[in-house]
């Protein structure tokens, strides 16, 4: 362990009184360095869990319960009452990334009235879809929801279920909570639990483009590089914490970071893992930072990139 890497990480958490949990460096791919704020536990990830939606899809596809070409409309078909020619090109490619059409997030007034979370589908569908599929970038939660629907339609088990031999237990993860709607369905674009440490085994699947020990390849490479590749351009992202690392374009539920060939898992309240790839490195945060949550991500540039 090279725990003096992390001395300069931790007293900008401390100077910036950024409410950072645990930080996790591997490099190589071991731990290099770990740092605890709070005792570890299992913690919501926010919107990291889209990944974990993303790599069941990538797994699913190999398996041969789907294509990333097939239209969503024909998994659905029951759900959909009203349809028009850019709802019947939407593909899966689309939706994981979130390049569905919309205009804006079909989810954006149950979030923001705090639910309910029961019919998510039907706002998905009702949503007008305005944009050719796969030229606007449109941050969607209910895209990836749906993502997690068609794992459990396709499979017949829910997204954290069939994880759990194709992912969790290959990298000794005690089976995680994921919360799942009334239905049954894992939310997909959140809702997921799990600790800093077991969080960095998966930044480090992903850093090996899917292989874990040298031995299984748990993810199709294939996959991992499209995911892991921008899809779809966001140079217009404008939210109101939007920096330059959310402009450099989105692959399949994880965001390209403009640290030259990198790119990050992000959930909200300062939830990363930025995979490095010409470091050999991964870097986890776990956090509850309600106020500069990109300033634990620029913790990454700012006080560590240059000591891997």
């Amino acid at each position: 362990m090279e725990q003096g890497i992390l001395d300069d990480l931790i007293d900008s958490v401390r100077r910036q009184n950024l409410h950072v949990l645990s930080v996790v460096v591997r490099k190589d791919g071991e731990v290099l360095a770990e740092h605890d704020f709070e005792a570890p536990k299992p913690t919501l990830m926010w919107s990291v869990s889209k990944t974990f939606t993303s790599m069941a899809i990538g797994i699913a596809q190999s398996e041969g319960f789907l294509s990333l070409n097939d239209k969503i409309v024909d998994h659905f078909a029951g759900e959909v009452t009203e349809t028009n020619d850019r709802l019947k090109k939407m593909t899966v490619h689309d939706l994981l990334c979130m390049g569905t059409g919309h205009a804006k997030c079909p989810m954006e007034k149950v979030i923001r009235d705090h639910g309910p979370f029961d019919h998510i589908s039907k706002l998905f569908f009702e949503e007008p879809v305005v944009y050719e599929p796969g030229t606007h970038f449109v941050y969607n939660n209910a895209a990836t929801y749906m993502l997690s629907k068609l794992i459990s339609v396709t499979t017949g088990v829910s997204v954290n279920e069939y994880l759990r031999p194709r992912l969790y237990q290959p990298l000794g993860i005690t089976q995680p909570y994921w919360e799942a709607d009334v239905h049954g369905i894992s939310f997909g674009c959140n809702g997921l639990y799990l600790t800093a440490r077991e969080l960095s085994k998966v930044g480090q699947l992903l850093l090996n483009k899917g292989s874990w020990n040298g031995q299984q390849q748990l993810i199709p490479a294939e996959y991992i590089a499209k995911a892991t590749r921008s899809q779809i351009d966001t140079s217009d992202f404008q939210e109101f914490f939007a920096t330059v690392d959310h402009k450099q374009g989105y692959g399949y539920q994880l965001w390209r970071n403009a640290y030259p060939n990198s790119y990050r898992m992000d959930g909200m309240f300062g939830q990363y893992v930025v995979m490095l790839p010409d470091k050999n490195a991964v870097v986890t945060y776990v956090s509850n930072e309600p106020t500069n949550m990109t300033g634990i991500l620029e913790l990454t540039w700012k006080t560590l990139v240059d000591h891997l």
